[in-house]
């Protein structure tokens, strides 16, 4: 064992001890533990025992076996070391081939794992998490690309980095590094706009990223006239390789040749034992449990309730059928006079209803106990594509004498491809908005005569009531809350040019509700770069906090708890400003306590059940092994896993087996029952006012996110000023 700080470069003694030894950082300490009997020792001797540290450097020399006997033995080689992912190239894996019946040229879709050795998991064991994904591959140089008639210019683009750290069992494709996005190409060379400024790159030493949009831009080359024939076969082959059933096969396939091996010697004299894959009974762990569905309210006592937000509606009207205005709203409708006629008639169908149906057969009107609803129409000559002509007619219904209260722009397919100030779409809303007018789109092929229309009405129908300002449901709690319980969204959008822009601002985005669901208020701070974003957040939570005191009338012998869902790890200064702003309020209070829940859903873990036979779809059926929504597994004393999306959530057969959304709770949390938070969390993924049905995310994170995609791409609309949201705006779901 050495000092950390004396040990040299890690990767360095790796590489030098790699044949005799394991080593690993533990801590402050650096340890290295002789593979074999007669090793040389290294530093000081330690005895590896049974405490918390000891476990975590077990952990480690765990995963150091699993990476020589994937590398070594099995000859893979590795994108990454730590968690240990490989690509599967084996003959016979590559889904294009399978697809297609046929390869093409350096252009694959392979399966890619990682194994996670973890210290704790379900039933507090440490183990190894197995997970798999996808991974698109474009193996083709951009030289290749250009003569194929693949335009780069606008992509973002990789070369190998010299000055990486190369190690043993590498996979090429982990040392091409991100240098940024093609501005021009001249004479075969790229001209590519990195962090540092303009570069200039070989193209024939450089690659474009393997995402999914570049993949199927290159596959459209190779395919010609049978690229969507051959599109449909590569998703269905991708969606069934992703499906419950096959994980788990592939998992036990796994696990299966690692526990033929017999007992893991993971370095001299110390040996591991793995056990089959696990599977969870209720009777083997107390905290596994069904979370249950939220009752929604439609009355301020609480005793007009539904299970279904759509049903509740149709029979009781809103929350706040009482105290809602305006009773009879006037919405401005723009739309290219092309579209005048069968506009027309949706909005008839809106308004009053569409007989015979069972999803909106009341109209908006009647079903959110209105008196009336008009609507100024403004009809402009002027292609769909035309974003001038937009404006001058949202600028047009503006002038009207009466006031306004929510805006219509129907919009196109064939615009959506159309940012900033090329985009109508968003040049009306940037000019509505700076009004404090919210926007309800809508595309004229989605208008059709067809009773079907009702469903998509009666959607646009809670959006556009939320939009209004309008409370349409709210959740019974659960008995008498004993604390004054505000819950937080705090989601962030950066404002920079680019991914690799220069001078990175930061915009926090904070949304608050109460504890039945109810949304309060929004607030977005001011840019800040983002060393100063951790007081912007805090000035914007505060303002947050003064206001629903004062709206709510807390006094100072109540008891607060406040709850904040975040969608990434908390920095220690994002925490540190909550902690100092949570801090401010306990001279005012009783009691304040507070919670700091992330929100994850990229992670290795899945929960499957074996038992379930899915449900009907079309003449087949769907979501075999997929567990359903509400079942909550704990991972670790701060850590819980949730499923969000079931058999009966799945849009198709088709579609791969849904992931559940990990929980952490931070560690300055002083609030720490996660099994309240967690079943407080999964309710509130079925509080959207922007569908009917549960989401996969909670609203605090999902309106959050919405209101960063939003202020991300009105941002490039000339004249756009992010402040016109700290006004009237703040209290409608503008961002619906």
């Amino acid at each position: 064992m050495l000092p950390y700080e004396s040990a040299g470069h890690l990767g360095d003694l790796r590489s030098r001890l790699r044949e005799s030894h394991v080593v690993v950082r533990d801590r402050n300490d650096v340890v290295c533990v002789p593979l074999a009997q007669g090793a040389e020792q290294i530093g000081e001797r330690r005895v590896i025992g049974s405490t918390a540290g000891d476990l975590r450097l077990q952990t480690r020399l765990l995963e150091e076996c699993l990476r020589r006997i994937l590398t070594v033995e099995w000859k893979y080689l590795l994108r990454r070391e730590y968690p240990v992912r490989f690509v599967s190239r084996l003959a016979g894996k590559d889904l294009v081939e399978q697809a297609l019946g046929r390869g093409i040229d350096r252009l694959h879709v392979y399966p890619e794992y990682s194994l996670d050795v973890r210290r704790a998991g379900p039933r507090e064991y440490p183990g190894v998490v197995i997970g798999r994904k996808v991974r698109y591959e474009i193996d083709l140089p951009v030289d290749v690309l250009l003569r194929r008639g693949v335009p780069v210019v606008g992509v973002y683009v990789l070369a190998e980095s010299e000055s990486a750290r190369a190690w043993p069992f590498q996979d090429a494709h982990a040392r091409r590094r991100l240098v940024g996005r093609v501005t021009d190409v001249v004479d075969g060379k790229l001209l590519v706009q990195s962090r540092e400024g303009e570069v200039e790159l070989d193209a024939a030493r450089t690659w474009i990223e393997s995402n999914l949009a570049n993949f199927q831009t290159v596959l459209r080359k190779a395919c010609g006239r049978s690229f969507e024939r051959d599109l449909v076969a590569l998703a269905g082959k991708i969606d069934a390789a992703n499906n419950a059933e096959r994980r788990i096969a592939d998992t036990d396939k796994i696990a299966n040749a690692l526990l033929n091996r017999g007992p893991l010697d993971v370095a001299a004299g110390m040996t591991a034992h793995l056990a089959k894959p696990l599977r969870l009974r209720d009777n083997q762990h107390p905290h596994v449990r069904t979370l249950s569905e939220p009752i929604f309210v439609f009355d301020q006592s609480g005793d007009k309730t539904d299970r279904y937000p759509e049903d509740g509606l149709n029979r009781f009207g809103p929350f706040d059928t009482e105290s809602f205005t305006p009773k009879a709203p006037t919405i401005a409708v723009v739309v290219p006079r092309q579209f005048q006629g069968r506009v027309e008639t949706f909005l008839t169908r809106f308004r009053d209803g569409v007989r015979g149906s069972k999803a909106f057969p009341e109209g908006f009107v009647r079903k959110f106990r209105l008196t009336d609803c008009t609507f100024t129409l403004t009809a402009f000559d002027g292609d769909v594509q035309d974003a001038s002509a937009y404006k001058r007619a949202c600028l047009s219904a503006l002038e009207t004498k009466e006031k306004i209260d929510l805006a219509f722009v129907f919009t196109s397919t064939a615009q959506v491809h159309l940012t900033g100030n090329e985009s109508p779409y968003l040049v009306s809303k940037s000019t509505f908005m700076s009004q404090s007018i919210a926007v309800q789109e809508f595309q004229v092929e989605n208008i059709t005569d067809s009773p079907s229309i009702a469903y998509p009405l009666s959607t646009m129908a809670l959006a556009v009531y939320a939009k209004l300002g309008g409370t349409p449901f709210a959740i019974k709690e659960n008995g008498q809350p004993t604390r004054r319980e505000l819950i937080f969204g705090i989601g962030s959008a950066q404002v920079f040019e680019g991914r690799l822009g220069k001078g990175e601002r930061v915009v926090g985005i904070t949304t608050v509700f109460n504890s039945d669901g109810t949304y309060l208020v929004s607030n977005v701070s001011r840019e800040a770069p983002y060393e100063q974003y951790p007081k912007a957040l805090q000035d914007a939570l505060r303002a947050c906090l003064t206001e629903v005191k004062g709206r709510q009338g807390w006094k100072s012998n109540d008891f607060i708890r406040l709850v904040f869902h975040v969608f990434k790890l908390l920095k220690d200064e994002e925490a540190q400003a909550i902690k100092e702003l949570v801090a401010g309020l306990m001279s005012d209070f009783a009691g304040v306590e507070f919670a700091f829940v992330t929100v994850v859903d990229d992670h290795p873990w899945m929960i499957l059940d074996e038992n379930a036979k899915g449900v009907s779809a079309g003449r087949g059926s769907k979501g075999k092994c997929v567990a359903r929504r509400g079942f909550a597994v704990p991972i670790s004393k701060s850590e819980m896993l949730v499923t969000v999306k079931g058999p009966r959530e799945m849009k198709s057969e088709f579609q791969g087996a849904p992931k559940p959304l990990q929980l952490k709770l931070h560690r300055e949390s002083t609030f720490t029952d996660i099994d309240y938070l967690a079943g407080q969390l999964f309710r509130f993924t079925a509080m959207s006012w922007r569908r009917p049905y549960p989401s996969t995310k909670p609203v605090t994170i999902l309106y959050s996110d919405l209101i960063a995609g939003l202020l991300g791409k009105l941002r490039h609309v000339t004249n756009w000023n992010s402040d016109v949201v700290f006004g009237k705006l703040r209290y409608s779901r503008w961002f619906l």
